[in-house]
């Protein structure tokens, strides 16, 4: 089993006191425990989350840890478009700049359902309605020194393809698992496109593999019970990490000065990677999808993007 690679203690220490981020899912897993851990630093963190009633508490549980009161919340159901522009709205009214965006909300392997707006849940919640966080986000990203956005993608990015020409599965037969893939490979082509864009800009964006992490949102494929107390010993020998150590990479790619020299790269925690020269990971290492090189590919998707949240000009 390949070793994980860790944020350096420097990075974990640094004052945050001047930043403001917001974060994506943050009533457990990966979003907790970044939220958590930018709160130690003294960071001013915005909870993006569908849950009012639990965010609200677990505010309270990380203010109570931290003595970091510049911990808030706003509602976002990434399930509706309406839901993100209404997010902006309250953003915007509140705050004048923004330092790092973390896409880091999903959900995973779920059975063929729709948006509201009517697209695949999984390309949907994943990639499309953070697209359209992040495009409405540039304006604040831009007003910060030093910016970054963070796509936590997957592993499995690597075991599919984008189909420009049937993104909901309207042709196709449905496959939960390859509709999942499809909106992993789609942040990371996201990323790097946007990386283009905003060249001549003080924004960083990257896309990242946090690694096979315990975390309820593979409870579609495997019970919570299961990962806690059955399989643990087994999953961990398989090379399943906690969740401390799966914010690693996120953290790593939105602190470290380094990480201003890679934007539109990939990021990735150790996994398991078909490509058997990619399992150790990397920080950054060249992804093992071919499509995520192919230039027209990321254009198209981020043209056909702009259509589909109504962003087109």
């Amino acid at each position: 089993m390949s070793r994980t690679i860790m944020c350096s203690k420097d990075n974990l220490e640094k004052n945050l006191s001047d930043k403001i981020y917001i974060v994506t899912g943050t009533t457990s897993g990966i979003g907790l425990e970044t939220v958590t851990q930018l709160a130690k630093q003294s960071a001013t963190v915005i909870c993006a989350a569908r849950n009012i009633d639990l965010s609200k508490t677990i505010i309270n549980n990380i203010k109570e840890e931290t003595k970091n009161n510049k911990i808030s919340f706003l509602h976002l159901d990434l399930n509706s478009l309406q839901s993100v522009r209404e997010f902006i709205k309250q953003f915007n009214d509140k705050f004048s700049r923004l330092d790092g965006l973390v896409n880091n909300a999903g959900v995973m392997h779920t059975r063929k359902q729709k948006t509201v707006d009517g697209f695949e849940l999984q390309f949907g919640v994943n990639y499309l309605s953070h697209f359209l966080l992040t495009e409405l986000l540039i304006p604040k990203l831009k007003k910060s020194k030093d910016s970054r956005i963070i796509h936590t993608s997957s592993v499995m990015h690597e075991r599919t393809l984008v189909d420009l020409d049937d993104l909901n599965y309207e042709k196709r037969k449905y496959s939960r698992i390859d509709a999942y893939n499809q909106s992993k490979l789609a942040q990371v082509l996201y990323a790097r496109y946007q990386a283009t864009l905003l060249k001549k800009s003080n924004i960083t964006s990257v896309s990242l593999h946090p690694g096979w992490v315990q975390t309820p949102l593979i409870k579609h494929t495997l019970p919570v019970f299961f990962q806690d107390v059955l399989l643990k010993p087994f999953l961990t020998m398989a090379g399943m990490i906690n969740v401390k150590l799966g914010t690693q990479t996120t953290l790593h790619c939105l602190i470290d000065p380094s990480v201003t020299s890679y934007s539109g790269y990939y990021f990735s925690q150790f996994g398991i990677y078909k490509d058997k020269k990619s399992r150790a990971g990397g920080w950054p290492m060249k992804s093992p999808n071919s499509q995520v090189y192919d230039d027209l590919t990321c254009k198209k998707l981020y043209e056909k993007s702009l259509e589909m949240v109504g962003l087109k000009k």
